[in-house]
């Protein structure tokens, strides 16, 4: 028989898992490593003679500077990273830091960040821990990145540079940056041509009394901005123009006005808000906001998938409950309550004529909540069928809940969340559920 066809034996002993990943061609190796924290990746070359220094190779960066005792050390990381991939380019480049540990944080990021573009990083996420003295980023080369994709930044400054172009990027995420120029977000956001999610978190003196987000391909735009006891109360206002933008969230106690130009057809939106109306300045602008508030529901009344905040529910209900737009689109809406009157949520429920499911719950102490609604006729959905409420509620009140109203028109699912409720309550509550007087005969109930 010919030696060169026979086939060797192969062994009855299966191979070790480390075997196996050893014998893993490298660019499948770089792209497990890639989604590893470095301190990880290199963790791994105990694992494998081949991996010893494998890691070195990996085109990207995950550190947090947390994880070093010496500063210098992770200084010294960083740098050598850098210097191995001269010539080269990078998938991604994260660094997390506290930049009061560091003498000229901003040069040392500067210069950083600058190499990284320079290799054409895709990816960039750089955070600042410490929050009270923003280092400014300043790299000129980082605006004018053709390859980067997505780009995070927390706690830092940002100038006006004179040239940004980013036809690639693709997210951008700001958490609590300052900017020394008020147009220089919109300078930036107007140079991303195909920017699809934008994210940003304010801080409560950001510089940007005037956000204009124009962009014609963005998808996701996402405004937070909470409350904080130094704000003086001035006015801030948002502008949208994204005819493409599919999710909207907004959960933002400080921002007077929303105006949303070419109304888009978003499918899905998270609404907190209060249009910064605090209690002085309700007082003698009542008109303005009724226009206000209106206009910013039309622009989002082709919504399919709603959660809103009974925050948001109380201005509707004081300043625009008799001129809202109808929500003919709205099949799911979730409203969230903190200790506010749910007389509130029927209102809103009237110009949602088409809607299918109903999630009421609570966002802080769901046992603090009055579920007392106020006993006056309003329009039941006939659309409406599934109800979730999640929250124990006490049987002998249940009549004069929101639920007693909803069961008269609710053709299919009540579920009720009671993983809180002694067991007596629950069985309470699912015997007054069924000898409800005006339970829908197609109507099923679900205690859960």
């Amino acid at each position: 028989m010919d030696a060169a066809r026979v086939k060797p034996a192969r062994s009855t002993n299966p191979p070790s898992e480390v075997d196996r990943l050893s014998s893993l061609p490298d660019c499948l190796i770089f792209q497990i490593f890639l989604n590893l924290p470095t301190k990880d990746v290199v963790q791994t070359s105990a694992l494998s003679t081949r991996w010893t220094t494998l890691w070195k190779d990996v085109p990207g960066l995950d550190l947090d500077a947390e994880d070093f005792y010496i500063r210098e050390t992770f200084v010294s990381f960083v740098d050598n990273f850098l210097e191995r991939n001269h010539g080269l380019s990078i998938h991604r480049f994260k660094l997390r830091y506290d930049s009061f540990y560091f003498e000229e944080p901003s040069g040392l990021l500067n210069r950083w960040v600058d190499t990284a573009a320079r290799l054409k990083v895709e990816h960039l996420d750089v955070s600042d821990n410490f929050s009270e003295w923003d280092p400014m980023m300043n790299p000129t080369v980082l605006y004018t990145c053709s390859n980067l994709v997505s780009l995070r930044l927390v706690g830092m400054g940002l100038p006006n540079p004179e040239h940004v172009s980013l036809p690639s990027l693709k997210t951008l995420v700001l958490i609590l940056i300052e900017f020394t120029n008020k147009w220089a977000l919109e300078n930036l956001i107007s140079k991303c041509p195909v920017l699809e999610n934008f994210c940003f978190e304010r801080s409560y003196d950001d510089g940007i009394p005037i956000l204009r987000v124009h962009s014609k391909s963005l998808l996701t735009f996402m405004h937070d901005a909470g409350y904080h006891e130094d704000y003086d109360e001035e006015d801030r206002f948002v502008e949208i123009d994204a005819p493409m933008l599919k999710y909207l969230r907004i959960s933002d106690d400080r921002t007077s006005s929303f105006i949303i130009k070419s109304p888009p057809s978003v499918v899905e939106a998270d609404i907190d808000t209060v249009f910064n109306l605090t209690s002085e300045r309700r007082l003698g602008i009542a008109n303005e906001v009724q226009k206000m508030v209106r206009d910013f529901l039309v622009g989002i009344s082709k919504v399919k998938d709603m959660s809103i905040s009974s925050s948001a529910l109380e201005v509707i209900y004081d300043y625009s409950r008799y001129v809202l737009p109808v929500f003919r689109n709205l099949y799911t809406l979730r409203a969230r309550f903190d200790s506010y009157m749910w007389e509130m949520l029927p209102v809103f429920l009237e110009v949602c004529p088409n809607l299918k499911t109903l999630v009421v719950g609570t966002s802080e102490n769901p046992k603090m909540v009055d579920l007392t609604v106020i006993a006056r006729p309003w329009n039941l959905l006939s659309s409406l069928e599934y109800v979730d409420i999640e929250r124990p509620l006490k049987g002998e009140a249940l009549e004069m809940t929101l639920v007693g109203y909803l069961l008269e028109n609710l053709k299919k699912t009540l579920t009720l969340s009671l993983d809180d409720a002694p067991k007596k309550e629950e069985s309470d509550i699912f015997i007054e559920l069924l000898n409800f007087p005006r339970l829908s005969r197609s109507c099923q109930i679900i205690v859960r």
